[in-house]
């Protein structure tokens, strides 16, 4: 009889992700046993804006839970989060046999703190590099990353463009990020946030007609080969 793997989810937000974990098992199928964890879990409505960056300081989008089971987008600062993550990294390493950090952003202290969790970063520039050296790619992703995105792909891509939407934007609004890219001219599309779905990742691909990756499933392409 095979082993039924364990795998861990870390996220920066609240857990359970049910938006995210329907792309991932579309990928490494039903066998697996997801168990998750994340940093704001327990953590009131209120109690999550509490935690929005002041003027100056360095924020991040992530997820908490509305009414009816809908993932809203919440912006919190960096800095509250990584001891609750490591907290959240620490208790699943434990528990499976892999476990990765829902982001596509890095967290040096994190990863120095708890060595064993997987970045998917840095499986995603390399998948990026490896199309992309000489092509043009469009980012994807929240407005609030869209500043810092062409400085931070250069190096993985011979031209950067973006075109601003979130996962949880609705579909209107990522159509229209996917025809702004289209319109770019770019070569590639990359959904450089974790929290888009296999589903949004086909739709940007259907509207701009443009090779369109996704950060999510590199990763759980990568993770099938593990497990």
């Amino acid at each position: 009889m095979s082993k039924r793997y364990k795998l861990g989810l870390v996220t920066l937000g609240q857990s359970p992700r049910v938006d995210v974990e329907p792309s991932l098992r579309s990928i490494l199928g039903d066998d697996i046993q997801v168990c998750q964890r994340g940093a704001l879990d327990g953590l009131s409505a209120q109690e999550i804006k509490s935690l929005a960056p002041v003027e100056g300081e360095a924020g991040i989008e992530t997820c908490m839970h509305g009414e009816n089971s809908i993932v809203n987008g919440v912006y919190v600062a960096k800095k509250y989060l990584l001891p609750r993550l490591v907290d959240a990294a620490e208790f699943l390493e434990k528990q499976c046999d892999y476990f990765f950090l829902l982001c596509s952003g890095q967290f040096p202290d994190l990863k120095k703190a708890v060595p064993g969790i997987i970045e998917p970063i840095v499986i995603i520039r390399s998948v990026v590099e490896s199309i992309a050296a000489n092509g043009h790619l469009c980012i994807v992703g929240p407005q609030s990353d869209m500043s810092a995105a062409p400085a931070q792909w250069a190096p993985y891509a011979a031209e950067v463009s973006t075109s601003a939407a979130s996962p949880y934007d609705g579909n209107d609004v990522l159509a229209l990020a996917a025809e702004g890219a289209k319109n770019s001219g770019a070569d590639f599309i990359l959904m450089d946030d974790m929290g888009f779905t296999e589903s949004q990742r086909k739709l940007v691909h259907e509207v701009s007609g443009i090779t369109t990756l996704g950060a999510l499933s590199i990763t759980a392409r990568v993770l099938q080969e593990l497990i």
